[in-house]
């Protein structure tokens, strides 16, 4: 999974991903501030899990359902709702690969 980070004019840091399938991850990051949640607040979901506390965590919305067990699901729940080709696929990434990615899109975002 490879991805790197830009600044867009507005001096706002997004992240990119080399493969399509990874949209829904993308624009979940990209658009974090729609959700009413923060990376952060992902990050303390992924750590309840990691250290046993909780078995399974859910954060976000209809547009993006995220569940963190062993691995992370991501879920566009508008499915049967609105048109197919608006919908961003199902992801599922390893625990420790989806961590990774929203650190490292933490630090991009304060430097």
């Amino acid at each position: 999974m490879n991805y790197n980070f830009i600044k867009t004019d507005d001096k706002k840091t997004i992240i990119l991903f080399k493969e399509n399938k990874y949209i829904g991850l993308q624009e979940l990051i990209n658009t974090i501030d729609l959700y009413n949640i923060t990376l952060e607040d992902i990050v303390l979901k992924i750590e309840l899990v990691q250290d046993n506390s909780s078995v399974k965590e859910v954060i976000g919305s209809e547009r993006a359902l995220i569940e963190i067990s062993d691995e992370v699901v991501i879920s566009d729940l508008f499915e049967g709702i609105i048109d197919d080709e608006d919908l961003f696929p199902s992801i599922q990434i390893p625990i420790d690969k989806f961590k990774e990615i929203i650190l490292d899109t933490i630090c991009a975002k304060n430097q």
